[in-house]
């Protein structure tokens, strides 16, 4: 069943959970590189690159349903995080800027799989303790996201935000410091 082949495919705490709508693509087949802490729940999609990539998720976290977390860096997201539904995450660009080589990758992607190298640009994307993150919330590669921030919904995150901030929009404004 669907929850056996993601456990197969990370490193799981003890009492953390994979729903049934969860995912797991583990591209390089080393359970090592996707990590899941204590008492988490994932109703989302994780998915590594076959070039690279990881994704740790610290304790008492949840992933929502249909949330994507893709990785061809890091990302590492620390305890008591809250990712709501629709959340894309991501430390790459995924495909080439260029029309021509755009169209080469994808042709590969659907005749042979994932490439096994990508000169792609690609950053970490770092969540610290406490974060909650709204749904249909974007944050792009080489993010780093501090302490206490709350994410307000439908917000894209392609710069630094400060602990205890809470932050809307497209682009991102910090509207708030919040108490620690």
């Amino acid at each position: 069943n669907r929850i056996n082949t993601c456990l197969n495919q990370v490193v799981i705490g003890d009492s953390s959970f994979f729903f049934s709508e969860a995912k797991v693509a583990n591209l390089q087949f080393k359970k090592e590189h996707i990590q899941i802490g204590s008492n988490s729940n994932i109703r989302g999609e994780l998915l590594i690159y076959p070039h690279g990539g990881g994704i740790n998720v610290g304790d008492y976290c949840y992933i929502g349903e249909n949330s994507k977390i893709w990785s061809s860096n890091l990302i590492s997201i620390g305890n008591r995080v809250l990712i709501s539904h629709n959340v894309n995450i991501h430390d790459n660009d995924a495909h080439p800027f260029s029309h021509t080589k755009r169209h080469e990758h994808y042709k590969t992607i659907i005749t042979s799989g994932h490439p096994r190298s990508s000169h792609f640009k690609d950053a970490p994307v770092i969540i610290e303790d406490d974060v909650w993150i709204g749904f249909n919330v974007t944050i792009l590669k080489g993010v780093t996201i501090g302490r206490g921030v709350i994410i307000g919904a439908n917000s894209v995150i392609t710069k630094n935000i400060p602990e205890f901030s809470l932050v809307v929009g497209n682009p991102q404004r910090i509207v708030k410091k919040l108490n620690d």
